[in-house]
């Protein structure tokens, strides 16, 4: 899918028509006329450093991403974020004692289902999250290409995703750690998970920080709710 390439200043998100110019092969930063800042200053910046930053919540670096740059690169990581999420999910699940009793095929086909219900989880929620945004500001929505609003938030929610790297530690040390360092961990991961998807909601819907807080919470718990029930009557249906 492709749109018009717009971009925004990453300081104030103003659209602006360029982000920098080229003199031969030297390339100069522009200001934007709204906030009178470099528009974005990470045009000159190496793709890690930009996702460092997005780990340490930068705003800035939400909007470069979202707007001001290439996707490909963070596809390409979500996709591993999603193998990432869906072996925790997985593993997980085998060590409950409920899931050794099923039928093998929950216990072989696990990884695949976990790998559909992440999908699905970030689909419900990217569709969640632009019901709100069309209940809240339905004028400023319907002026808008609401396909690009709802590919914009496809990308925001997948730029959140990458909050569950910190899954990595709990795959790796499992065994040399206790149930409660765990569940701390996982905790630690989902708060900074549900701040960074709130960050990300504020750029896109433009929302105040409160209002995009309780929406992002909202919609967490209706997901969740929902994902369960349809899992639920999935594995029921395999066990048959």
């Amino acid at each position: 899918m492709t749109f018009k390439q717009t971009f925004i200043c990453i300081n104030c998100g103003c659209e602006v028509k360029e982000l920098y110019k080229k003199y031969s092969n030297v390339v100069k930063t522009v200001n934007c006329e709204k906030c009178h800042k470099v528009v974005d200053k990470y045009v000159e910046f190496e793709p890690v450093i930009i996702l460092l930053d997005t780990v340490l919540l930068s705003q800035q670096a939400y909007r470069h991403i979202l707007y001001n740059r290439d996707f490909k690169l963070f596809w390409k990581l979500s996709l591993m974020l999603l193998l990432l999420e869906s072996f925790a999910l997985w593993r997980e699940k085998r060590e409950q004692p409920v899931v050794r009793q099923k039928a093998n095929t929950i216990y072989e086909q696990g990884f695949y289902i976990c790998c559909f219900q992440n999908i699905i989880d970030n689909l419900l929620c990217t569709v969640l999250l632009f019901t709100f945004t069309l209940l809240l500001r339905t004028k400023w929505v319907l002026e808008m290409d609401m396909k690009r609003l709802m590919f914009t938030l496809l990308k925001a929610n997948t730029l959140a995703n990458f909050s569950k790297f910190f899954l990595l530690p709990i795959i790796l040390w499992r065994e040399n750690t206790t149930e409660f360092d765990i569940n701390l961990h996982r905790i630690i991961v989902m708060a900074h998970h549900l701040c960074s998807q709130t960050f990300v909601y504020v750029i896109v819907s433009r929302l105040a920080r409160l209002r995009a807080f309780i929406i992002i919470i909202s919609t967490y718990f209706v997901k969740k709710f929902l994902l369960q029930y349809a899992m639920n009557i999935l594995e029921h249906r395999l066990t048959q």
